[in-house]
């Protein structure tokens, strides 16, 4: 027979370290009994399911109305393989509305914005109505242009350097 020095179990419980589990283990059973309940509970409900073959059934016919093949299975995994990057982009895409909205309620960013937009419409606003009066200026001159008329354009610097860029196009697209 063996003595308390020699037996290991009871050498064992005679350490520090076990006899702290031991306590920790005796306080948290009630918790464990309640999770194994439940568990005990979630396994006899889905053999209920698994025996019941309305249910299956039924189940069955639900999967078999999708168009769920081969490939619509390998398309969802690729789907899902891309989800985080998806995400990632989603969420960069929500900074960007956020900061959008807090600009847009922000006053002061507004108003410099809208400036810095006038101050790079206004050239452009410009030629537009440049170009608006020149097609005004056109459409009321009523007389035909004479030969003489284009003779005297032709000594004109920027009607010369034109005519440069014109003669250099056809020169170029003729290669």
């Amino acid at each position: 027979m063996e003595t308390m020095e020699t037996n290991p179990i009871q050498m064992q419980l005679q350490q520090p370290e076990t006899q702290q589990a031991i306590a920790a283990l005796l306080a948290n059973l009630p918790t464990y009994q309640k999770n194994l309940e439940t568990l005990g509970n979630v396994i006899e409900f889905g053999q209920a399911v698994l025996t019941d073959q309305q249910a299956i059934q039924q189940y069955d016919e639900l999967v078999r109305s999708y168009n769920i093949d081969f490939e619509t299975l390998e398309t969802l995994i690729k789907l899902l393989e891309k989800l985080p990057k998806l995400v990632q982009l989603l969420e960069q895409l929500e900074d960007i509305t956020d900061f959008i909205l807090a600009v847009l309620k922000d006053e002061h960013t507004l108003e410099v914005a809208t400036n810095s937009l006038k101050a790079y419409a206004e050239p452009v606003l410009s030629k537009v109505s440049l170009l608006k009066e020149i097609q005004a200026q056109a459409e009321a001159q009523k007389e035909p242009v004479k030969l003489f008329t284009i003779i005297n354009w032709l000594k004109d610097p920027s009607v010369q350097q034109m005519l440069k860029y014109i003669q250099a196009t056809l020169l170029v697209l003729k290669k």
